[in-house]
């Protein structure tokens, strides 16, 4: 359980696992622009397997820290797309969804370019756009 609330009626939790599909969701938008990647920039396909844990999902970097929600994305950009424009509008994506179905704003969202794509191969990148 990542975040738990008290209240009248009783208590709500909220897993990681929610938090990282609402993300996953939010990066489709982009899905012509960017591929979410594991922090060593390979890109993470789409693969449903019954009983086991979206790949995806695992490779966001979802805490709650002191200040709140704190999410790390890790993606690979297309050549030619504009890193800092994509990324922003990612960020805004992300905290638009959060607030919208959790009710609570993340105190950071980092999005990090892990690399370029170009045709097959992949230029590695360490570009963080964080917000």
């Amino acid at each position: 359980m990542l975040y738990k609330i008290e209240t009248s009626v009783g208590s709500v939790s909220i897993t990681k696992t929610a938090i990282g599909r609402i993300v996953i969701r939010a990066a489709e938008k982009f899905k012509n622009n960017i591929k979410i990647s594991n922090q060593k920039g390979k890109v993470i396909r789409a693969n449903k397997k019954i009983g086991g844990g979206d790949p995806a999902i695992n490779s966001l970097d979802i805490t709650m820290g002191s200040n709140g929600l704190d999410i790390r994305i890790f993606v690979v950009t297309n050549f030619g797309v504009s890193i800092g424009n994509v990324t922003n509008e990612l960020i805004e994506e992300v905290y638009a969804r959060i607030h919208e179905f959790v009710g609570i704003k993340p105190s950071s969202v980092a999005v990090i370019v892990t690399g370029v794509q170009a045709k097959k191969q992949v230029a590695r990148r360490n570009i963080e756009v964080k917000r």
